[in-house]
């Protein structure tokens, strides 16, 4: 037996009862999220936080209740069917423990498998009859690739009809090779179906709903907990450089209103606006689970002027920061670039950095995978906390990695960092995909997470009503390299920029430094001198970047940290990449 939780049953006096489930018809079952959310606290107030971690499904299988055990073993994955069906239950063998509700809710393993590329899952089946069919958790871990199903009618001569109750939207597919496995990785194919399973009624998931219901090894702490002294201040655009600004920063939850003052540099007219806020919740950050992210907009400020504003309470003045509008008319400026940061300190050090080397730079952006998690708020305040005030006197403007958007669950906590435009293709776009110009230049920041052929139409409309001298286009993934192309972007995007004289192209996730040549060099029938350049600032371990195709590349670099700065003078562009060092890597300028 398990010494730890020998100690824990004793210090909190369970019983070894065997697992018992609540079945009253009349008792309506609370949803689990909720049902989650008040383990998580009963936790907090009853476990020493030092021990959160120790505890194991042995443990919580004795500490939770009837009805959270009931909620869990049936709340998960709810749908309706006409008819009677055979449920089949793909899990997956590398999995430590089988879901501990499976085997007792009346499903049978069979000898049957199924495969993926990375995955074997076995196969568990059960009959049902017409009617609610309701399941529970992948299990109390995060074990990744998470179960799924697939339907098959008793009455194959009777029309299946499956209505999705919880999860609300549903991907509903035929259960072949090729299939995918799950909707948010629509790479991850199916290979082997077993002969009884073929054509039956699959109902796909996302891996990220392991989260749903972790709790073993799940808790963790922030090196930057929040507190009533305003902190990782953040500033963007939402509207034009010209005469805006938006300032963003974090709080504890159990801090006081908050305005801005702010004013033009050397002058004593103090101008001020109250700032909205929204909390912020993750329940597993042990040590700073709630805090509040405040916005307040700026507008009606004059062009080409210096601006120094505080965050005050009625409690407190914070210390001076300042930021400049962009000026009427302008021409030449200059911009740093940071790739996959993933929330590293030798990272926030870099933007530091290159502050200081280039104090004239306007503004910053980034193409994505700025943490590693992108559901762990801890990560989110690291890297805040390591830029220092990097982003709090020049705007940051950045788009989602896959890391950012992880596991199909969205990237709400990446949105409710920051404050950007909803000028993109949609309401499901907003902050994700925008532009915005400053000087002379469009800018297009793409998601690409989100639908690549869906923003196409989008990307021609904003190149046409937006005409500028240059454009670029910031996104995760690069269209063209040799280790895993991206055949959408090349077909819904890249006519799009050839069409439109698009310069240059910022992508990352591949962890080296890569720039390739003109388009028309190496994409035949192309006339477009579109350069694709990708980087990492984080050190990684440069996979793969020996494959390179040389009839692409001009220069690819193993792996370092890694900035770009971009300077605009005139008729010349010219972009610098550096290492962490200083050394400059490569260099190269386009003239119009």
């Amino acid at each position: 037996m398990n010494y730890r939780n020998s100690y824990f049953r004793l210090l909190l006096g369970f019983s070894f009862a065997g697992l018992t489930f609540c079945t009253s018809p009349q008792k309506p079952l609370p949803d689990l999220k909720s049902t989650v959310d008040g383990i998580v606290t009963r936790l907090y107030d009853e476990i020493p936080s030092d021990s959160l971690n120790l505890l194991d499904e042995e443990f919580f299988l004795h500490y939770l209740s009837a009805d959270e055990k009931q909620v869990l073993s049936s709340q998960y994955w709810v749908i309706e069917v006409n008819q009677p069906v055979r449920v089949s239950l793909m899990r997956d063998v590398s999995q430590g423990t089988v879901p501990f509700w499976l085997e007792k809710s009346g499903f049978v393993k069979t000898a049957l498998q199924v495969k993926n590329e990375l995955s074997t899952y076995e196969v568990w089946q059960k009959e049902e009859p017409a009617g609610k069919i309701s399941l529970g958790i992948n299990g109390l871990d995060k074990h990744r690739p998470v179960y799924f199903i697939s339907l098959a009618p008793l009455d194959p001569e009777k029309r299946l009809e499956i209505k999705p109750i919880f999860p609300s939207h549903q991907h509903i597919e035929k259960f072949q090779p090729g299939a995918f496995t799950y909707h948010d990785w629509d790479g991850l194919k199916i290979s082997e179906v077993p002969e009884q399973l073929f054509g039956e009624s699959m109902l796909t998931t996302i891996r990220g709903r392991a989260r749903e219901a972790h709790l073993v090894n799940a808790f963790r702490n922030t090196d930057f907990p929040s507190s009533e002294s305003p902190d990782l201040i953040t500033l963007h655009w939402v509207q034009d450089p010209k005469n805006s600004i938006s300032i963003n920063w974090r709080t504890s939850p159990n801090s006081s209103e908050y305005w801005v003052d702010y004013w033009k540099k050397e002058t004593q007219d103090t101008l001020k606006l109250r700032s909205s806020s929204q909390e912020m919740e993750d329940r597993l950050l042990q040590n700073d689970r709630f805090t509040l992210r405040h916005t307040a907009r700026l507008v009606d400020l004059s062009p080409g002027t210096t601006y120094e504003y505080r965050i005050r309470s009625q409690q407190q003045t914070g210390k001076i920061h300042s930021f400049q509008t962009e000026p009427e008319a302008l021409k030449d400026f200059s911009f740093i670039w940071f790739g996959d940061m993933h929330n590293d300190a030798k990272t926030g050090q870099l933007a530091k950095d290159a502050t200081a080397r280039f104090p004239e730079t306007k503004f910053y952006i980034s193409s994505g995978d700025l943490v590693n998690t992108g559901l762990h708020r801890d990560d989110w305040d690291k890297l805040l906390g390591y830029t220092g005030d990097s982003f709090a006197n020049r705007p940051f403007m950045p788009v989602p990695g896959n890391h950012d958007s992880q596991d199909g669950l969205g990237a709400w906590m990446y949105e409710a960092q920051f404050d950007l435009p909803r000028n993109g293709p949609g309401d499901g776009y907003a902050e994700r995909s925008y532009f915005f110009i400053y000087g002379e230049a469009l800018f297009l920041m793409l998601d690409g997470t989100l639908s690549v052929p869906d923003q196409a139409a989008w990307l021609e409309k904003t190149l046409s009503e937006n005409p500028a001298k240059w454009k670029f286009l910031t996104v995760h993934f690069p269209a063209y390299n040799s280790v895993e192309p991206y055949p959408e972007i090349q077909d819904s995007w890249i006519p799009v920029l050839e069409k439109h004289g698009v310069d240059l192209y910022f992508s990352g996730h591949f962890h080296y430094y890569m720039r390739s040549k003109p388009l028309k060099e190496f994409k035949p029938g192309s006339d477009s001198n579109l350069i694709l350049v990708h980087s990492a600032s984080a050190h990684g371990k440069g996979f793969e970047s020996e494959k390179q195709d040389g009839s692409i590349t001009v220069l690819s670099y193993p792996n370092d940290y890694l900035y770009q700065n971009i300077e605009i003078k005139g008729n010349t562009l010219t972009l610098s990449s550096y290492l962490a060092n200083g050394e400059l890597l490569d260099q190269f300028s386009i003239k119009k």
